[in-house]
């Protein structure tokens, strides 16, 4: 009964946007921050916006910043472990997720952190690996289930974490190989991987299992999925020339767009079926249409590494050297 609820929620979200139509796309504003911010995430019930800002060693943390989505300010800094890297939304129980690993310490303890969105009081930080190796390398929230998917690039796993619990609850085998990014497709609840290579594995987050694995590109390190038509897009970061792929919900591919050089971050809208990748070499970002999976545009000029899209106010947040850059769907 608890999930067919927060289906029912999550499709009344989804719904609040499906009467306005994006037709172009601009630079809003720019929220200057104090360094260069990494991950970044939107709750589209609460219309903010948490960005990592690291405080590259200067302090014993890192912080998690909450801005408002209404005037695309700042409203607060929270402090969080160093090393933070990733964060995602839970946007049913309103709970932020914080992870990374501090590589300013031998071993490097990589932590995955607890924030209640309501208050911004972190609830609790949970030990997740302090092996050699990649460390996090991304992070995934299921609001249906209240699950917490942490790729692990250093045990190979993808760790499980009970968000309602606050403990790890499990790991998924990546059969040796190293997660570089993670997605979910909540109503489908499969987590899609790539792998940093030329593979992507498309996982059933219930049974624990990989279905298939997908040939595309050559360095694969950003995804994400559309809860509405159920395509994936997977960022090739090779340098010139690059390319988004995209895939079906059971791996399938369906098209390589050519896209600027050194892809990272993407994000989707499921409501106007556009795909924003971000070009960390040359500063744009390209707009992909999902209906035809071709570019529809390219907006220059932004500094871009990641890229965060609330569905609600139709806002595009591009994290990059100088701040948070705010694109406006229409």
């Amino acid at each position: 009964m608890q999930n067919q609820v927060c289906k029912v929620l999550a499709m009344a979200v989804l719904t609040t946007g499906l009467s306005v139509a994006a037709d172009a796309q601009s630079v809003k504003t720019l929220i200057s921050l104090p360094n260069a911010p990494l991950a970044l995430s939107a709750n589209p019930v609460t219309n903010k916006i948490y960005v990592v800002v690291p405080t590259n060693g200067a302090e014993t943390t890192d912080n998690l910043t909450v801005i408002d989505g209404k005037s695309d300010t700042t409203l607060q800094d929270i402090a969080v472990p160093a090393g933070a890297s990733y964060v995602a939304v839970d946007y049913l129980a309103n709970r932020i997720y914080v992870a990374g690993c501090n590589f300013f310490e031998v071993p490097a303890p990589c932590t995955v952190t607890t924030i209640n969105g309501k208050t911004n009081a972190v609830v609790n930080t949970i030990a997740v690996t302090s092996k050699p190796g990649f460390g996090l390398t991304g992070i995934a929230v299921s609001p249906l289930t209240g699950l917490v998917y942490v790729a692990n690039g250093s045990d190979n796993v993808i760790n499980i974490i009970d968000g309602c619990k606050g403990k790890l609850a499990g790991t998924i085998s990546l059969n040796g190989n190293s997660p570089f990014a993670i997605t979910i497709n909540p109503i489908l609840n499969r987590l899609y991987v790539p792998y940093g290579i030329n593979l992507t594995a498309v996982i059933d987050a219930g049974k624990k299992k990989i279905l298939s694995t997908t040939d595309f590109g050559t360095t694969t390190v950003g995804a994400a999925a559309n809860i509405v038509s159920g395509h994936v897009f997977v960022n090739d970061a090779e340098f010139g020339p690059s390319a988004t792929g995209v895939l079906d919900q059971n791996g399938k591919l369906l098209a390589t767009i050519p896209v600027d050089d050194s892809p990272l971050g993407v994000d989707v809208d499921p409501v106007t079926n556009l795909a924003f990748v971000a070009s960390s070499a040359l500063d744009d970002v390209t707009v992909i249409d999902g209906k035809t999976n071709t570019v529809k545009t390219t907006v220059f000029n932004v500094p871009a590494n990641y890229v965060a899209v609330n569905f609600v106010s139709q806002k595009v947040y591009v994290s990059g050297r100088t701040g948070v850059t705010v694109l406006t769907e229409k």
